[in-house]
């Protein structure tokens, strides 16, 4: 009878172990900021979070295959709507955020960083430009913004030979570092965490991404605290410190 009591006891433990880890999906370039929300959550409410990073679209399709995720934090509210228009999603779609785009060049580059883009035309014309890292524009909303700013510029079909593609925007940050590229387009929040930005320079673009998340089909009642608990005041704090906009 001792040993029955026991291995209940047991087993209910896991189940509320297991019932409070709120699987979540998150853009890359939450990397920084989710570790802090996610502290101040778990002080909160005691319910932790596991963190999967990847970019927005890949993380839509690992959803629509069945992936088990909880909450979907996405780059682009384009991903958002794929997901919903699927039947993947329940519940209310949270804007919480707008995240911000920046050129960044690294201490070995001779490139000037500029908002027009103009340096980066230059090099190009004048045949002096190596590698340009992007996200990949397919499925990476910072590839996606880059993009758009690069034919804003009028050079997007021009750099074409030039670009070093990334799987997703953190990676970005890492192919920037390498002495065969000039720039990169990288996270704003990314790029002012002090380990990071003391090994170049950067330019906040003039272009903003609105940050979404919404609850995955058969989320528990722990995955929708999070969600409310990213709306508070306190979490805006917590994402304004970490370079992004809120209204």
């Amino acid at each position: 009878m001792f040993r029955y009591l026991f291995s209940l006891i047991f087993v209910c433990a896991v189940v509320q172990v297991q019932a409070a880890d709120i699987r979540i999906a998150a853009a890359t370039n939450l990397r920084y900021v989710l570790p802090a929300l996610a502290e101040e959550f778990e002080q909160q409410t005691g319910y932790q979070l596991a963190v999967s990073y990847a970019a927005s679209g890949t993380l839509t399709t690992q959803i629509q295959h069945g992936a088990p995720f909880e909450v979907f934090l996405s780059a682009n509210p384009d991903y958002v709507q794929r997901l919903i228009k699927a039947e993947f999603t329940e519940g209310k779609v949270v804007e919480y955020a707008q995240a911000q785009l920046a050129l960044f060049a690294a201490n070995h580059s001779l490139l000037d960083v500029d908002d027009s883009l103009l340096s980066l035309k230059t090099a190009l014309e004048q045949g002096k430009l190596n590698k340009v890292a992007i996200a990949n524009p397919k499925y990476a909303p910072y590839g996606q913004a880059a993009r758009s700013e690069l034919e804003k510029a009028g050079i997007w079909q021009q750099i074409q030979p030039h670009l070093l593609i990334a799987e997703n925007a953190s990676q970005v940050v890492q192919f920037s570092l390498s002495t065969s590229v000039d720039a990169g387009f990288v996270p704003y929040a990314h790029i002012i965490q002090p380990q990071l930005a003391s090994l170049g320079r950067f330019v906040k673009l003039d272009v903003t991404l609105p940050q979404q998340a919404v609850l995955v089909r058969g989320a528990s009642e722990y995955a929708d605290q999070f969600l409310k608990f990213v709306q508070t005041e306190r979490a805006r704090m917590i994402f304004i410190k970490h370079g992004f906009l809120v209204d």
